[in-house]
């Protein structure tokens, strides 16, 4: 006899809305249900239904649009060769936001190095043990969630404003990629030991070392995206 698996409510949150999206009452394009219409709905608070709509999201099946909500995109996940037309039809927009990051993110990793305190540095470390547990369970929702916090974490001990409103408009635009290409195992290789490498830079303080790191990281990232379009 095998264990019983226990379900979380995160994952019955995603199975329930995963019905919904595939039931004939709905079709590709409509909107989700707002957040407090799903929370009465299903009992559960909103961070649980931001959870499940992320996970639904990285299988393709929810697109989030900041300021509007979440759209049924799809009526089955993801394949490698819907992934490879995703990444060629954004592949434009997605370019143009690696280079905004490449022009902020140096600038911000400057600061942040000479600002940081090693409470700082714990956290990046804190986000880097939940991005390893991620990948060891291969959960393309967490991953992205991960990412995403580290590199927002690093703006933020910038304590520049500016930068902090620039990388939030950053996020909104790179959020469906981020969704994505956590789902191509050859990215998520990647993906670790570039963060790796730049908190190593934060615990030297050395600044010079972090922002030579960080450009390495981006310049993976435009390589991923090239072989994320030629994926089989």
């Amino acid at each position: 006899m095998q264990a019983i698996e226990k379900v979380t409510a995160v994952q019955q949150v995603e199975q329930s809305i995963m019905a919904y999206i595939l039931s004939d009452n709905v079709k590709i394009g409509d909107k989700l249900p707002t957040e407090r219409a799903l929370c009465e709905e299903l009992k559960v608070g909103r961070g649980t239904i931001r959870e499940a709509i992320r996970v639904l999201q990285t299988k393709g099946l929810l697109e989030l649009q900041p300021g509007r909500g979440a759209f049924i995109t799809r009526k089955e996940e993801f394949n490698k060769f819907d992934l490879a037309n995703w990444f060629l039809e954004n592949e434009i927009k997605i370019k143009d936001c690696i280079e905004v990051r490449i022009a902020i993110e140096p600038l911000a990793i400057k600061l942040a190095i000479q600002k940081c305190s090693d409470k700082d540095i714990r956290k990046l470390r804190s986000i880097q043990k939940r991005s390893i547990s991620a990948v060891r369970k291969n959960d393309v929702a967490s991953l992205a969630q991960c990412d995403e916090q580290f590199h927002t974490f690093i703006v933020e001990c910038s304590q520049n404003k500016f930068l902090m409103d620039i990388n939030k408009r950053l996020n909104y635009r790179l959020t469906s990629f981020r969704s994505k290409t956590f789902n191509i195992p050859e990215n998520v290789q990647n993906f670790i030991p570039a963060h790796e490498a730049i908190i190593q830079a934060f615990e030297k303080r050395d600044v010079e070392l972090g922002q030579k790191n960080l450009l390495n990281h981006l310049s993976y990232v435009v390589e991923d995206l090239e072989l994320s379009k030629k994926i089989k």
